[in-house]
């Protein structure tokens, strides 16, 4: 038990001690959370990708294990998903809907975060692998299940050209592969945005919790959170074992696999018109639970 308390005290604490602060900004200076949100998503959160793949030096085989993890992880757990979905006979909207939100997680702002307190940079280079695959999917995949199919591919690729991250992804992938030298005062501004971008996502979270009021749905919350936090971290210790991960990988690859509900399915639920009050109650509960699963989860797998 002191083992879960030091993880908790130590590792998951100071995120939503600063999270709490953007709560406030929220609640009491009834700051708006878009513009903050859009520095982050468009010119932080590249910088930050560019950043930690360009100086983690991650040997290629490693990229792709962790990348194939990530992706293996996400349409697993929509598949568990979907099954519980049918053994409980869910209407087609309730089954996309608890797809979406066991599916994708808050691997950015908490998942980064967590990550990058336990073990440093080399940690958090290896969980924004998993961050870039499920933004990816978040868009292409996620978009494509919540608009139960209305939404084509080359709606869903269109899409997807509007994610700045990737295109950090790619000329990360770039320069790493031909060894190209980024001048260094370029270098040094990515990383002073890099910097940025991991207190600017808690502050968000923050802001982002301060508008989840509606717990309606408490039952399917229930399913959904138990999903998410308790089958979602065994089914990643088995993907790790079958892909082979070993040691920094294998423990932050499983945490990112085990982070809350991402705050994104809330967004998407509104878009297709999916129920936005479960999305929220999901989201809500996940997240305060959390902090508990985690620390249990980091402490028995001695991650």
């Amino acid at each position: 038990m002191n083992g879960v308390l030091d993880v908790f005290l130590q590792n998951i604490l100071p995120i939503f001690l600063v999270a709490g602060l953007g709560f406030w900004l929220r609640r009491g200076l009834k700051l708006s959370v878009k513009p903050l949100s859009s520095v982050v998503f468009n010119a932080f959160s590249p910088c930050l990708v560019f950043s930690a793949l360009v100086g983690s030096q991650l040997p290629a085989g490693e990229l792709t294990d962790l990348a194939l993890f990530a992706l293996l992880s996400i349409l697993f757990m929509a598949l568990v998903a979907w099954l519980a979905g049918r053994i409980l006979r869910f209407s087609r909207v309730k089954t996309v809907t608890l797809m979406i939100v066991v599916m994708f997680v808050n691997g950015g702002n908490f998942g980064l975060t967590l990550n990058q307190l336990r073990y440093g940079e080399a940690g958090l280079s290896r969980a924004v692998v998993y961050f870039v695959v499920s933004t990816a999917l978040v868009y292409t995949v996620g978009v494509f299940i919540a608009s139960a199919g209305r939404l084509s591919l080359r709606d869903a690729l269109r899409r997807l050209a509007r994610i700045p991250p990737l295109y950090a992804v790619v000329l990360a992938l770039l320069v790493y592969g031909f060894q190209v030298t980024v001048p260094a005062p370029l270098m040094s501004a990515i990383d002073i945005a890099a910097a940025g971008a991991i207190p600017v996502m808690i502050v968000i979270l923050g802001m982002q919790l301060a508008d989840l009021r509606d717990f309606s749905a408490l039952r399917f919350a229930g399913l959904a959170a138990f999903l998410r936090l308790i089958v979602a971290p065994v089914a990643a210790v088995g993907l790790a074992a079958l892909i082979g991960l070993q040691g920094l990988n294998r423990s932050t690859a499983i945490i990112e696999a085990s982070m809350p509900t991402a705050v994104i399915t809330t967004v998407i639920a509104t878009e297709f018109e999916l129920s936005g009050p479960v999305v929220t109650s999901v989201v809500a509960i996940t997240t305060i639970l959390s902090p508990l699963t985690l620390s249990l989860v980091i402490q028995l797998l001695g991650l």
